[in-house]
């Protein structure tokens, strides 16, 4: 048997019992358990990967390779067996939950809820099966209470009382408001001067024909058919009414359903029909577009190789996610040269010299997401699969429709998504503590709590604490949404019902995530729309903006009725990184 514990460090120091935290089966050497994947995680040994299964939702066992220096390959369940010489896999053992407890200390704050416990042994098993609870309080309340907690928040004196964290819980402690103070506190959002302003939309760009609009679910109507059209309108009568026009905007990604460019040869067009003759509206023909692509903009999971056709060998699949990128990067819009794509990661700044109110937007690869990110990419499933949806949800390395069964094709295809993801992170690092923008905004196609698993969230956490950013803006998730997170002091918005695919419901908050992010507004599930910005010294003024009772909505969006736009959701954010409050 292979016990993996974690180490508390300052474990003497506070008085901490630390117990074992995972368990695993007998690993199995030279052994791979194909399909059924949940998600890849680091890991320079196999030992490591026990306790990184463990701490996963969903995860029961897992393949260890030295892939990219050593990857845990996280599985919903054993699968099957196959050679793989130098693989190690194994399966997690179910164990009742551990927790490092402190006697006579009460962690005060963070409250998710209560429940009676005769004893503080039983908190334990109690707090690891609620929702959000990484530590609990332990008193002789009511007979015996568990105070069940998000984080460990404030440790104070307390006789009689024993607290401890749950194997893997938040010793953070959770999101709670707090008013602005300073220079911010004494200025009022409602009469500052916002001089630079863009727009945000995302999985914006539906197919030419009646597809991505339609043909996930048979639950559709006329909206979901003109959805890209009408979200164009919206977007230009807005812009047309605003005092002060959009500098910019910003794309998300999934610009083009469902695989992308297929060709240079066939680019053009697509361009035409899906991007310049639908923003073509006089108040937003023009501006810039600051764009990222997202796992549809890379093949989606079908075929990746020139006009969707099966890749010969690695070289070919490698070249053809570059021929991906490159053809919507090296794009010439005929309309000012709008449409901007410089790279992997790359920074664009808008400003008003007037009054130095700038705006830096870091655009970053994500599509090394965990959540429908670079392996179903890389395995092109719909493509070897001939498009059985169903099979595909359980595909991972080592099946048949994954890369064909060929694991170096995949290994390889993963390493480049990596590569880019690391390289974003590195940099964002670097050039946000550089920046001397007013306000700093991060514009994925992921979200990094959403989309991530949780040891990969943590990476991305670890640099966006403390580094100044104010606002993260992602689609894939075809819904609107507003969370925030006062531990990292940034507002994260979910912004993909820009109309190239149907609606769905936003996001809700994975339980490793609530200590750190709470949600401020969720929209309505059964529309499209966009989002604005404004900026002005001290304040971001955030709008999301849909179509108003006024439209009528037909077949094709030449016999549809043009109606406004209605505001539903608008917020003022705050620069010193704190909540801010709804206009």
């Amino acid at each position: 048997m292979l016990s993996a514990k974690l180490l508390f460090i300052s474990a003497a120091l506070l008085g901490l019992t630390v117990t074992e935290a995972a368990t695993c089966s007998t690993l199995e050497q030279n052994v791979d358990y194909s399909g059924a994947d949940a998600g890849s995680a680091y890991s320079a040994s196999a030992s490591g990967c026990c306790n990184i299964c463990a701490s996963k939702s969903g995860c029961g066992a897992f393949t260890w390779t030295n892939y990219n220096g050593g990857t845990c390959w996280l599985k919903g369940s054993k699968g099957t067996p196959k050679s793989n010489p130098g693989a190690i896999s194994g399966v997690v053992q179910a164990s009742a939950p551990t927790c490092a407890t402190q006697q006579n200390v009460d962690y005060s704050g963070a409250d998710v809820g209560s429940a009676a416990s005769a004893s503080a042994n039983g908190c334990c098993s109690i707090c690891s099966s609620k929702s959000g609870c990484g530590a609990y309080t332990w008193t002789n309340y009511n007979g015996g209470t568990c105070w069940l907690k998000a984080g460990k928040g404030t440790a104070k004196s307390n006789p009689g009382a024993v607290s401890g964290i749950v194997s893997g819980g938040s010793t953070l402690s959770p999101s709670t408001p707090s008013a602005p103070t300073g220079s911010v506190a004494s200025t009022d959002p409602t009469t500052a001067y916002y001089p630079v302003s863009a727009f945000a939309i995302g999985d914006w760009g539906t197919t030419p024909y009646k597809g991505s609009c339609c043909s996930r679910t048979t639950l559709y109507n006329n909206y979901d058919v003109v959805a890209e059209d009408v979200v164009a309108s919206l977007m230009n009568t807005q812009a047309g009414s605003s005092a002060v026009k959009p500098k910019v905007i910003i794309g998300h990604g999934d610009n083009f359903y469902w695989t992308g460019i297929n060709s240079r040869a066939g680019r053009d067009s697509q361009f035409t029909q899906t991007f310049e003759e639908k923003f073509d509206g006089a108040n937003i023909k023009t501006i810039p577009w600051v764009n990222v692509l997202g796992n549809h903009d890379y093949g989606g999971a079908s075929y990746v190789c020139e006009n969707g056709a099966r890749c010969a060998n690695t070289a070919a699949l490698l070249q053809g996610i570059d021929n991906k990128f490159n053809y919507q990067a090296s794009y010439t819009s005929p309309n000012d040269n709008r449409w901007n794509l410089k790279d992997h990661f790359y920074v664009h700044r808008i400003e008003d010299p007037a009054t130095g109110v700038s705006v830096d937007i870091f655009n970053v690869d994500t599509n090394d997401a965990d959540i429908h990110g670079a392996m179903q990419i890389c395995c092109q499933c719909y493509g070897y699969s001939n498009g059985d949806s169903a099979t595909c949800r359980n595909v991972g390395r080592g099946h048949q429709y994954c890369c064909g069964g060929d694991n170096a094709m995949f290994d390889s295809c993963m390493a480049k998504f990596n590569a880019w993801g690391d390289d974003s992170r590195a940099k964002i690092a670097q050039q946000v503590k550089q920046s001397t923008a007013t306000w700093k905004i991060v514009n994925s196609h992921y979200s990094a709590y959403n989309h991530y698993a949780e040891y990969n969230m943590k990476k991305w956490f670890d640099i966006l604490r403390g580094s100044g950013v104010h606002v993260w803006l992602n689609g894939h998730t075809h819904g609107e949404k507003h969370d925030y997170s006062s531990s990292l002091g940034i507002h994260f918005f979910e912004n993909g019902a820009g109309g190239g695919i149907q609606k769905e419901s936003a996001s809700g908050i994975p339980s490793y995530a609530v200590p750190y992010v709470k949600n401020l507004w969720t929209y309505g599930s059964n529309e499209y729309g966009f989002m604005s910005l404004q900026a002005s010294k001290n304040w971001i003024k955030m709008q999301y903006h849909t179509a108003d009772s006024n439209w009528q909505f037909r077949q094709n969006f030449q016999s549809t009725k043009v109606g406004g736009v209605q505001t539903k959701h608008c917020w003022y954010i705050p620069a010193d990184g704190t909540q801010g409050r709804s206009c």
